[in-house]
């Protein structure tokens, strides 16, 4: 009977070890997007904008900052906010260490294992149910950027 599998292929094998561990995809470019506007960044000639990776990283952390967790079936169980547990806590304080929780816990769960850690979050409260998060966000290879999010309360 013919052997199916070329000689050596023993030492190609991977080991249980290596597929546990995740190596960073690091920064790759993307579409560009305008957070204020609600859409895609065009040129001229109505094409979509590219930005550079970091760029995208950014937009990437601002997406999963503005998301209400659970409740897109697009993302994943640990991307987004839990807004409405967030804005129901009996104090500020609670709110802000909820937040600053969440907020790291979201960050970290990159796909792609951009972020390292996330190193200050700051809050300022516009409102009852509604606050602006000062995030400061570190990534592999020491690249930091900070972010100003706001977070909404309530319904939305």
């Amino acid at each position: 009977m013919p052997n199916l599998f070329p000689v050596g292929y023993e030492n190609e094998l991977s080991t249980a070890a290596d597929l546990l561990m995740p190596q960073p995809i690091g920064y790759k470019p993307s579409a560009d997007f305008d957070f204020e506007q609600g859409d895609f960044i065009r040129n001229g000639a109505q094409q979509i904008e590219s930005n550079s990776g970091v760029d995208a990283w950014e937009a990437w952390c601002k997406t999963c900052l503005l998301t209400d967790r659970y409740n897109h079936a697009a993302y994943t169980t640990d991307f987004g906010i839990e807004f409405d547990t967030v804005f129901k806590c009996s104090t500020r304080e609670e709110a802000e260490s909820m937040l600053t929780r969440q907020i790291t816990e979201a960050l970290t769960a990159d796909p792609y294992g951009r972020t390292s850690y996330v190193q200050d979050i700051s809050y300022e409260w516009t409102a009852p149910d509604a606050v602006l998060a000062d995030v400061t966000i570190v990534g592999i290879d020491d690249v930091t950027i900070n972010i100003r999010v706001p977070l909404p309360g309530g319904d939305y």
